[in-house]
C-alpha cells in the first residue's frame, strides 16, 4: 500500500499538481476522503473538478489497494468522458512510475507493475450501458444495436409521421405548434424532432405514457402518442435502441438482476456532471450506488447547478441541488459537501464579473444549492487584468465589420492596445504559441441566417473575415440547416438524378410531404447546374457523363452492372468532383453526416441503402429507389437530420470556432467572444425567450404538462422563473470559459440596457439576461458588476 503522503509528494512531483489542505481544503478533502465516504462535491467553473476526478481514482487504486475494476467513473458527454478516461490512464502511468522509482516501494514493483487502468469502466452513461448490456447479455441474445440520433429523427418522419398520414393530421400539428409556441406552423422534420422530445422526456421523467394519453386534454395528445409508438414498436421489432431506450434497458436488466456478475464486483460510482441528470439516469446511478455501499464502497457524484443548461435534453437540475436527501431517502446514505470554489481558468476580472453576474438576480438564488460559496480567484503566475470588454454599434453590419478589423488585429497585426486607468494591455496572439483557434465567438445559436433569410452576425463575420486582405476562416459548420447548405444539396441532388431520372420513382410515390418535395426540386436543380459549372475529368471522365451512365444504367466507368449497389459507393464517386468535401473541414463534417445516414439507414431500410438491378425481378430496382428516398432523401430533405455535436469534437486548430453557449461547455479559450445582442433592436415580443422571457417556453410547456405524469410531479417554481433560471445559467457558462480575455458584442439597443432612437432623448429599455437585467426589472451591470471598457 502506498502512503497517502507518498502520493500526494507523486502528484506534486510528477503531475505537477500541488494540493494541501491549506492551499485547496476541498480538493485535498476529496483526493483524500475514505473509500466508504460518499461524497457531495459541488464544483465551480475552472476549479478542477477533473483533476480531482481522476486523483481519487488514483487514490482509490493506488492507496486503498482496490482492484481498478470495481470502479465505475462517467461523465455528460463523449469528449469529457475521453478527457476524464486520458488523464486516468496518463497520470496513473506516471504515478506508478514515481512509485516504482521510490526505495520505499520496491516490494510492491509487482503489485504495481499489474495495475491496469483499462480495467475502469469509463465513459458517458450510454457507452457504459451499451458496453455492459453487449458484455453480459445471456448466452444467445443479440447485441445492443445502438442508432444515433439523427437516424432516430428519420425513423420518426417514416414511421411516426409518414405511415399512417399522421403528418397530415390537423390535431397533431395544432398540438405541436402549441406546444413549441412556433407561430409559423412546422414542417415534417420539425414535428418529428418535437414527438422524439416528448418521447424521450417520456423515458427520462419515467411518464406513464397510458396516463398521459388519456389524459383527453387535447386530441393532438392522442395521435402524438400513436406516432411515438409507432416509433418505438419499430425499434423493438428490428432490435434496435436509440439512448433513451438503451439507458431504460439498462435500468430494468439492474433491477431484474441480469446483470450480478458486474453488480457483485462493482464498489465505487463517481459521477461528473449530475447537474444535466435525468430521473432515468439517477435511477441507474441509485442502483449502482445501492450495489457499491452493499459490497464496502462508496457514492460520489460532481456538478455545479449554475451551468446546468440541457433542461431541453431532459436535465433536472433538482436532482442535483436536492441530491444529499434524495439518495438519503433511496439509500440510506448521507453523503459529505464538499464545495471547490476556487477558479484556476480565468483572471480576476473575469472571476468577479462571473461571481457578480450570477449573484444579480435574487430571485435565482432559490434555485442554486443552499449557502452556496462564491466563486474564488485562484490562478497562480503573472496576471494581466484585461477589463471586460464591450463593443456595441448601432446596426449589425457595422458589428460585424468592426469586430473582424479588431479580430484581425489581434490574430495577424500586432495586437489592440487597451488602455483602463492609466495601465495599458496589448491583447495579440502570439505567432509562435498561439493561433486564431485561441479565439470563440459563442452565440445563443450558430446559424447564420435568420428565418426570413436576413444574415446574422456569424454569417457577416464570416464574410468580413474572409474577404479581408489577410484571411482568417472560421469553423461553423452548424451555421446553416443541412439541407440548405450548397455541397449538400449538389451531393444529393446528383444522388437523385442518378438513381430516379426523372423523377420517376419519386412522383410515384403516395403522400410525399410538400417540403420534401420542394427540397428535392431544389436539390435537383442545384445538380443540373453543378453539372454545368464542373466538367473536369476524373478517371478519364467527367460528371455528366458519370451521371448519364447511371441513368441509363449503361455499364462503364461511370456505372458497373452489379445486383447490389451500396449508395455508399456512389456518395464516395460522386465526391471525387466536389473538393469542399473532400479538402474543407466543414466540407468533411457535411460529407461525415451524410455518409453516417446512408450508412445507419441500412439497419431499419428493407433494402439496406443499396439499389438492386435484378432482370429476373425488374419491380426490386423500383422498390429499393423508393425505399432509399423514403430513409434517407426525406429526413435529409425535411430537416429531420441535421448536425449534431458529436461530429464537432475536434476543432481545427487554425480557425475560429463559431459555437453555441451549450456547444462550448466544458471549454476553454484565452480570447471569448460572447453574442449578447446583436438579434436585438427593439424590446420585440417574439425575441423575449432568447434575453427576457415572458412565460416558459417549449422546454418548459413539456416538463410541465409530463411531469404531471411522472414521479417528479410539476415543477414548484413557474414556467417564466425556469426560463429565467436556464437563461442565467446558459450565459453564466458563456462569461466563465475566457481566460484572459471576456468580450460582450450587440447592438446599441441592449449597450446599459437602453436603446437610444437617434439623437432624441427618449430611450426605450430594451431588458436582456445577458447583461445583467433581473426579472424583476432591474438592471445590474454597473451596480457591483465591473465597468466595460467598450471598444
Amino acid at each position: 500500500m502506498i502512503q497517502f503522503q507518498d502520493f500526494m509528494a507523486a502528484v506534486q512531483s510528477s503531475l505537477d499538481r500541488t494540493i494541501t489542505p491549506d492551499g485547496n481544503q476541498g480538493q485535498y478533502e476529496a483526493i483524500e476522503s475514505a473509500l466508504d465516504r460518499s461524497l457531495f462535491i459541488v464544483a465551480g467553473p475552472g476549479s478542477g473538478k477533473t483533476m480531482v476526478m481522476a486523483l481519487r481514482v488514483l487514490k482509490l487504486i493506488y492507496v486503498d489497494k482496490i482492484d481498478s475494476s470495481t470502479i465505475l467513473a462517467t461523465t455528460f458527454t463523449k469528449k469529457a468522458a475521453a478527457e476524464l478516461r486520458s488523464r486516468i490512464l496518463g497520470w496513473g502511468d506516471r504515478l506508478r512510475e514515481a512509485f516504482i522509482e521510490n526505495p520505499a516501494y520496491t516490494d510492491q514493483l509487482e503489485a504495481l507493475q499489474s495495475i491496469d487502468f483499462n480495467q475502469i469502466v469509463t465513459g458517458t452513461i450510454d457507452s457504459i450501458s451499451e458496453n455492459i448490456l453487449q458484455e453480459y447479455r445471456e448466452p444467445g441474445s443479440p447485441a445492443p444495436v445502438i442508432i444515433e440520433d439523427f437516424i432516430a429523427n428519420a425513423m420518426m418522419v417514416r414511421y411516426g409521421l409518414l405511415r399512417g398520414h399522421r403528418y397530415q393530421n390537423e390535431d397533431l400539428k395544432q398540438y405541436l405548434k402549441n406546444l413549441s409556441g412556433n407561430t409559423r406552423g412546422l414542417n415534417t422534420g420539425g414535428m418529428a424532432g418535437i414527438l422524439l422530445e416528448i418521447r424521450d422526456r417520456i423515458c427520462h421523467d419515467q411518464v406513464d405514457i397510458d396516463a398521459f394519453c388519456e389524459s383527453g386534454e387535447d386530441p393532438g395528445i392522442e395521435v402524438a402518442c400513436e406516432a411515438i409508438r409507432a416509433y418505438m414498436r419499430e425499434l423493438e421489432e428490428r432490435l434496435l435502441y436509440d439512448y433513451s431506450q438503451l439507458e431504460q434497458e439498462f435500468y430494468q436488466k439492474l433491477l431484474d438482476g441480469g446483470l450480478t456478475e458486474f453488480t457483485d464486483k462493482i464498489r465505487f460510482v463517481l459521477v461528473d456532471e449530475y447537474q444535466d441528470t435525468n430521473l432515468l439516469q439517477e435511477h441507474i446511478y441509485f442502483e449502482l450506488a445501492c450495489h457499491a455501499l452493499q459490497n464496502g464502497g462508496s457514492v460520489t457524484v460532481v456538478g455545479d447547478d449554475d451551468q446546468s443548461i440541457y433542461r431541453f435534453r431532459g436535465a433536472t437540475v433538482d436532482l442535483f441541488t436536492h441530491f444529499p436527501a434524495r439518495i438519503q431517502e433511496a439509500l440510506g446514505v448521507q453523503p459529505a459537501t464538499i464545495t471547490l470554489s476556487k477558479n484556476y481558468r480565468s483572471t480576476h476580472t473575469i472571476v468577479d464579473c462571473v461571481e457578480h453576474y450570477v449573484a444579480c438576480d435574487e430571485n435565482f438564488q432559490q434555485a442554486r444549492v443552499a449557502e452556496k460559496p462564491a466563486i474564488q480567484h485562484a490562478r497562480i503566475g503573472t496576471q494581466e487584468n484585461i477589463p471586460i470588454l464591450g463593443m456595441f454599434r448601432e446596426d449589425i453590419d457595422t458589428l460585424a465589420e468592426d469586430l473582424s478589423a479588431f479580430l484581425r488585429d489581434v490574430v495577424d497585426n500586432g495586437g489592440v492596445e487597451i488602455t483602463q486607468n492609466v495601465t495599458t494591455y496589448t491583447l495579440r496572439i502570439d505567432a509562435d504559441h498561439g493561433s486564431s483557434a485561441d479565439i470563440c465567438v459563442l452565440c445563443s445559436s450558430p446559424q447564420e441566417v435568420k428565418a426570413n433569410g436576413d444574415p446574422r452576425l456569424p454569417y457577416l463575420l464570416r464574410h468580413y473575415l474572409h474577404t479581408s486582405p489577410n484571411p482568417i476562416d472560421v469553423f461553423n459548420p452548424r451555421g446553416q440547416q443541412l439541407k440548405d447548405i450548397p455541397e449538400v444539396q449538389a451531393l444529393c441532388g446528383l444522388m437523385l438524378e442518378c438513381i430516379d431520372p426523372g423523377c420517376l420513382v419519386q412522383n410515384g410515390i403516395r403522400n410525399l410531404p410538400n417540403d420534401a418535395q420542394d427540397t428535392f426540386s431544389t436539390w435537383r436543380e442545384a445538380a443540373h447546374t453543378y453539372i454545368q459549372q464542373h466538367t473536369e475529368k476524373h478517371g478519364e471522365i467527367t460528371l455528366e457523363e458519370f451521371v448519364q451512365g447511371w441513368q441509363t444504367r449503361t455499364p462503364r466507368k461511370a456505372f458497373e452492372q452489379k445486383r447490389e449497389v451500396p449508395l455508399l459507393d456512389l456518395v464516395y464517386r460522386l465526391v471525387t468532383w466536389i473538393p469542399a468535401m473532400q479538402d474543407d473541414v466543414e466540407g468533411l463534417v457535411y460529407l461525415e453526416v451524410i455518409t453516417r445516414t446512408v450508412t445507419q439507414s441500412a439497419v431499419f431500410t428493407s433494402f439496406g441503402s443499396e439499389i438492386i438491378f435484378d432482370a429476373n425481378a425488374p419491380d426490386l430496382e423500383g422498390k429499393s429507389i423508393k425505399d432509399a428516398i423514403r430513409g434517407i432523401f426525406i429526413p435529409l430533405a425535411t430537416g429531420a437530420i441535421d448536425i449534431n455535436e458529436d461530429l464537432l469534437e475536434t476543432i481545427p486548430n487554425n480557425r475560429i470556432p463559431i459555437m453555441s453557449i451549450h456547444q462550448a461547455k466544458g471549454l476553454e479559450y484565452p480570447l471569448v467572444i460572447v453574442d449578447v445582442g446583436s438579434d436585438f433592436k427593439t424590446d420585440h415580443h417574439t425575441q423575449a425567450f432568447k434575453r427576457y422571457p415572458k412565460e416558459g417556453g417549449k422546454t418548459c410547456r413539456m416538463e410541465d404538462e409530463l411531469r404531471a405524469f411522472s414521479p417528479l410531479l410539476v415543477p414548484q417554481r413557474p414556467g417564466v422563473d425556469r426560463a429565467f433560471d436556464d437563461l442565467i445559467r446558459q450565459y453564466f457558462v458563456a462569461f466563465s470559459r475566457p481566460q484572459d480575455v471576456l468580450l460582450l458584442v450587440g447592438l446599441n439597443s441592449v449597450k446599459d440596457g437602453y436603446l437610444t432612437r437617434g439623437r432624441r432623448p427618449n430611450r426605450k429599455f430594451i431588458p436582456n439576461v445577458a447583461t445583467g437585467w433581473d426579472r424583476n426589472d432591474t438592471w445590474h451591470w454597473g451596480q457591483g458588476l465591473p465597468n466595460i471598457v467598450h471598444l
